[in-house]
């Protein structure tokens, strides 16, 4: 497909019910519409273990969009994913108070990586696919800082158990790539993604 067989004519979709890449994409004012795919993530995530972290995200991230893109064609639709990874290990969403103090009590003092997969379809299709690493290194945190953080922040639904967006920022003595990377959806590389493939925003 050539660019010039492109044409733009509605807003993109993102199969993703994320807050903070909602946020990202309508602080830059890019027009777009969501849908959240309803892919078993976890039935997935086991049949892809033995791949790399950076091409289990890109798996992740394309099976959400291809499920969207095969009931809306004609329509571009935008899939993210991300993982946390320390030492080999996945960090998912805590989900609850107790498991997001536990993950960073195991993060705390230590770096880890957080890895942005993210896809392009149409009809069905692959248009394009990428995956952004961010490196982060986390302070020592005693107990009573880490609790504190969690009652403040509240980051249950947050990828390594912090957002990065508000005060988990804080937490860190050193971050080695994009923030939008951190926070689940790499924007710079999918906007110019876009340009690339001739597709008006």
């Amino acid at each position: 497909m050539s660019k010039q067989d492109i044409v733009h004519s509605e807003p993109f979709i993102l199969a993703s019910g994320s807050k903070i890449r909602k946020k990202i994409l309508s602080d830059h004012r890019i027009n777009f519409v969501v849908q959240k795919s309803e892919v078993d993530e976890e039935e997935l995530k086991k049949n892809i273990l033995n791949l790399p972290f950076e091409e289990r995200v890109i798996k992740l991230a394309s099976a959400k969009a291809k499920e969207i893109s095969e009931i809306n064609l004609e329509r571009y639709v935008v899939g993210a994913d991300q993982m946390c990874v320390s030492n080999g290990r996945v960090f998912n969403k805590p989900g609850n108070l107790e498991n997001a103090i536990n993950n960073l009590k195991l993060l705390a003092g230590n770096t880890h990586c957080q890895y942005s997969g993210i896809s392009i379809f149409l009809n069905g299709k692959s248009l394009w696919t990428f995956c952004d690493t961010a490196t982060l290194t986390m302070k020592e945190l005693s107990d009573e800082q880490i609790m504190s953080y969690v009652l403040e922040d509240e980051p249950y639904e947050c990828c390594g158990s912090y957002k990065y967006e508000s005060l988990g920022a804080t937490l860190f003595s050193k971050v080695k790539g994009s923030e939008y990377t951190v926070q689940g959806l790499a924007f710079v590389p999918l906007i110019n993604a876009f340009k690339e493939l001739g597709i008006s925003l």
